[in-house]
């Protein structure tokens, strides 16, 4: 596999606005091993 671009935390913006989704219908689990 190639690579042929990366990005860092830098290069991207992320930008707030209004969402669809609810705070019930969101799943922040986390999966540790």
């Amino acid at each position: 596999m190639e690579i042929r671009e990366a990005l860092t935390f830098d290069d991207v913006l992320l930008v707030p606005g209004a969402s669809k989704i609810l705070p019930s219908e969101v799943d922040t689990r986390t999966r540790v091993t």
